[in-house]
C-alpha cells in the first residue's frame, strides 16, 4: 500500500515537471539572450576585462542551464522507471542537484 501511494504521489509531481520542461529551456535560453544583450549595452565603452567577466558568467550560466536541463531529463526517465518498480540509485543525490541549480539561475536570472 505504501509503495502505491509513494508511486502516485511521485507521478503526481512528475507529471507537472513533464508539462513545463519543453518550455522551460526555452525561457532559460530567452533570459540568457537578453542578459546578454544588456551585458553587450552596458559594455560597450568599457576595458575588456570587465566583458571577459561578463561573458565568463554568461556562459557559465548556460552551462548551469545545460546541465539542469539533463538532469531533468534523466530524473524523469527515473521517476518512469520508478513507476515500474525500479529505483535509480542516485535519483536522490539528482533531485538534491537539480534544487541547487534551480536556485542558483533563479537567483542570476533575476532582474
Amino acid at each position: 500500500m505504501p509503495a502505491r501511494l509513494v508511486s502516485l504521489l511521485l507521478l503526481i509531481l512528475a507529471l507537472p515537471a513533464a508539462s513545463q520542461h519543453s518550455n522551460m529551456q526555452q525561457r532559460i535560453n530567452q533570459r540568457i539572450d537578453q542578459k546578454i544583450q544588456r551585458n553587450d549595452e552596458m559594455n560597450t565603452g568599457t576595458n575588456p576585462s570587465q566583458s571577459n567577466a561578463g561573458a565568463a558568467r554568461l556562459q557559465a550560466i548556460h552551462h548551469d542551464a545545460e546541465e539542469f536541463s539533463a538532469l531533468s531529463a534523466t530524473v524523469q526517465s527515473d521517476l518512469q522507471n520508478l513507476q515500474k518498480g525500479l529505483l535509480a540509485k542516485d535519483l536522490h543525490e539528482n533531485l538534491k542537484r537539480l534544487e541547487k541549480l534551480s536556485k542558483k539561475l533563479r537567483q542570476e536570472v533575476e532582474p
